[in-house]
């Protein structure tokens, strides 16, 4: 199992969420995409995204993105593996981010970024990539591949 970007697998259905940012006390100035990246494994069903943050085209962060309930990521993991396991549940900095910037100061950002029609919108591409992955291979998978993700208009 691997996070892939949802435009991999969706293609032209995808888009990329991009805001620049300037005078930021905790973040440098810049242009800011938020992609984000699915489980391609299509038996799993974890709900949640790996959103990888790019500053004027550097990784500079990763963050996970749960949005059921704390007790659907206990349920669904086990409640033994659960307790072992950092919070699935909300947003939090992954433990593979690279830190470039900040991790408080990224995290604040997607938080205050993120509302309803955002949350709406990635709940949206993780339907659409668990219906790709259900495909048979040759079948629709491979022609929705081949189109790039486009970009959201700036903020």
């Amino acid at each position: 199992m691997s996070f892939v970007p949802a435009g991999e697998i969706i293609g032209e259905a995808h888009s990329v969420r991009v805001v620049s940012l300037s005078e930021s006390s905790q973040l440098p100035d810049g242009e800011y995409a938020f992609i984000d990246l699915y489980c391609n494994d299509p038996t799993c069903d974890c709900r949640k995204t790996m959103i990888k943050v790019m500053l004027n085209r550097i990784h500079v962060a990763t963050i996970n993105f749960g949005w059921e309930s704390p007790d659907f990521y206990q349920q669904w993991m086990g409640s033994d593996l659960y307790e072992l396991m950092p919070p699935m549940h909300g947003a939090t900095i992954d433990i593979t981010s690279p830190d470039k910037v900040s991790p408080q100061g990224v995290l604040a950002f997607f938080k205050a970024l993120l509302d309803q029609k955002w949350t709406d919108i990635i709940k949206k591409n993780y339907s659409a990539v668990r219906k790709q992955l259900a495909e048979p291979e040759g079948k629709s998978r491979g022609k929705q591949n081949k189109g790039r993700a486009r970009k959201t208009p700036r903020r």
